[in-house]
């Protein structure tokens, strides 16, 4: 199992335009859910992201997401990808 730290940003803007600015950006939107708590909108480096799938074993594995200065242990409950390219657009993270 690899040890991966992602930080990551809140999200205030929410919707498609928004979304396409931070995709613009460089940047990856998502949302950490579950264990009761409340959605909280977040954003990634895209290419943070896609070196640690690079490094994963498996996209169902645990792994931490450094957010407000907590971290937050996370699975990848979803991704959402370009039909094209292939590329992620979107993550739905849920809390271990």
């Amino acid at each position: 199992m690899a040890d991966i730290t992602l930080n990551a940003e809140l999200r205030t803007q929410t919707g498609s335009a928004a979304s396409g600015r931070l995709r613009t950006a460089g940047k990856l939107p998502g949302i950490v859910y579950g264990n009761g708590t409340e959605p909280v909108c977040i954003s990634l480096d895209h290419h943070e992201v896609s070196m640690a799938f690079k490094t994963m074993e498996s996209r169902t594995e645990p792994f931490t997401i450094v957010l407000d200065g907590k971290n937050l242990v996370v699975k990848m409950q979803e991704i959402q990808r370009d039909p094209v390219r292939r590329n992620a657009r979107h993550l739905d993270l849920k809390l271990v």
